[in-house]
């Protein structure tokens, strides 16, 4: 899977995509950390995530809008985030999540999937 990865839906699909925003000086390998919690959270679950979504911290938010589009219209539409503050730039992460929920899009936050220590 290529780094936004624009993928077709048609009615009667599950669709899960993964969507992160980059925060400032993040590093390359913090952002991989990012995709794989997301894989990770995907796979717990026994999904297979489509695409992963990342917006650039300096950029509208046009990556949420098109993964948001992707979700759309399939049956079990499924929003994976690393953790509820990559919806901190949208309000509250909280509300942004019920949001969501009300639409039909479940969200599921990676930082929740992971087993405690």
């Amino acid at each position: 899977m290529e780094n936004n990865e624009r993928i077709t839906l048609a009615v009667g699909t599950r669709a899960v995509c993964g969507y992160l925003r980059k925060a400032f000086l993040m590093t390359s390998s913090e952002v991989d950390e990012l995709r794989r919690s997301i894989l990770d959270c995907a796979a717990s679950q026994e999904l297979t995530v489509d695409a992963i979504y990342e917006e650039e911290l300096d950029r509208a938010s046009d990556q949420l809008v098109e993964c948001i589009g992707a979700l759309i219209g399939a049956d079990q539409p499924v929003l994976i985030i690393p953790s509820l503050l990559h919806f901190a730039g949208f309000g509250n992460p909280l509300e942004v999540r019920r949001d969501f929920q009300t639409q039909g899009i479940h969200v599921l936050v990676a930082q929740d999937s992971r087993p405690r220590s």
